[in-house]
């Protein structure tokens, strides 16, 4: 075996389709303001992260997706719908904005913990910390504000706007650009009806 295989970062992710992306932004746009020391997320690139992989070549991916395609087998797709702001690990002293999951959270978690036995046993470690459902909306840089009255002002939009349908679990890869991330579906592994 000869050269260095190319590696691609991976994770696997539930995505919520694009009017819904457009929802969740447009509460990130109440939140924003000049000079916030933010990296917000793209619209497009709104999701609910289950397990970050990291860098791994063909074959872990091929693995993940197995994993990922098992895990996702398993269980019915579900409704699930988007929530108001939060902060981790805390509004005072934020890291990470996020949206709760006011619907769908406990089906969320099964799933995560499903994908997480199914990587195990194809030859991955389990995570590091629990998983959490919450959909970032960006990471702050440098923590100097409290965000508690901010978060709590933004507005929900209606219901419905909120509202989808979880079909599928994304093993997606993520190629780093000086414009942000862009993301690739690897593998979409359904969920059964």
């Amino acid at each position: 075996m000869s050269g260095a295989k190319a590696l691609m970062r991976l994770f696997l992710a539930v995505f919520p389709p694009p009017e819904v992306q457009a929802a969740a932004f447009g509460m990130t746009e109440a939140l924003r303001r000049q000079g916030d020391p933010v990296s917000w997320v793209k619209r497009e690139n709104l999701h609910y992260t289950l397990l970050f992989l990291g860098e791994l070549g063909e074959d872990g991916a091929r693995r993940a997706g197995e994993a990922a395609a098992a895990a996702a087998g398993a269980h019915a797709a579900f409704a699930a719908a988007l929530g108001a702001p939060g902060a981790f690990p805390n509004p005072r002293k934020p890291r990470v904005l996020w949206l709760s999951m006011t619907e769908g959270a406990e089906a969320l978690g099964a799933l995560s913990r499903s994908l997480e036995a199914e990587l195990a046993r194809h030859g991955f470690d389990r995570a590091d910390h629990p998983f959490s459902p919450h959909l970032t909306i960006g990471r702050v840089r440098e923590s100097r504000e409290d965000w508690t009255a901010r978060l709590a002002a933004v507005g929900l939009p209606a219901p419905a706007a909120l509202r989808f349908r979880v079909e599928a679990l994304n093993l997606m890869q993520s190629d780093l650009s000086p414009r942000g991330a862009h993301y690739t579906v690897r593998v979409a592994a359904p969920l059964h009806a």
